[in-house]
């Protein structure tokens, strides 16, 4: 029973998480419990352990009185993820180049980068084709560095708005069209 409470938290983690992303609920929203039940089809525990771990994550806040509201970011926010981000994927390919001592790995590191230059980024599936590569490159990396806690701090940072890969999708989809 507790993995199917679990699965079912977090399915509705993803999907709220989804909807905050798109932007679906305003910044300083609360968000109640019941209304979100009816639109997410799961009953309320689900839904309070969806709210509590995306408030742990930073997307959500709570409140002194109960209950959550969307979090507003404002421009120091974006930054500061955006530059842990940049330290924590520097961290990780140092400690990668440290501790790789496999040929195959390396070889498979130089694909994905070679995949990635030969990518030319005019269109909306080359630039999906470049996001997905860019994102295995950063794993893999990652995954190199051997560093557990690394990898949990990256996935934290990944799941901040403005900082994961929707971030660089928004980004460009705001972008005036050639």
């Amino acid at each position: 029973m507790p993995s199917e409470l679990d699965s079912q938290s977090g399915r509705a983690m993803l999907q709220l998480r989804k909807l905050l992303l798109r932007g679906e609920f305003h910044p300083g929203e609360r968000l109640s419990e019941l209304p979100l039940v009816a639109r997410l089809g799961v009953s309320r525990t689900p839904i309070r352990l969806a709210l509590q771990r995306l408030a742990h994550e930073g997307l959500l806040e709570t409140l002194p009185s109960g209950g959550f509201q969307v979090r507003q970011f404002n421009v120091a926010d974006i930054w500061d993820a955006i530059e842990m981000r940049g330290v924590l994927e520097g961290t990780a390919a140092r400690l990668a180049a440290e501790r790789l001592r496999d040929a195959a790995q390396m070889r498979a590191i130089r694909s994905l980068q070679q995949q990635m230059d030969a990518i030319a980024l005019d269109t909306a599936e080359s630039f999906a084709s470049y996001m997905d590569l860019n994102e295995a490159f950063h794993l893999a990396m990652a995954e190199l560095a051997h560093s557990p806690m690394l990898i949990r701090s990256l996935d934290y940072v990944k799941a901040l708005p403005f900082a994961g890969p929707s971030a660089i999708v928004y980004a460009r989809s705001k972008l005036p069209k050639a």
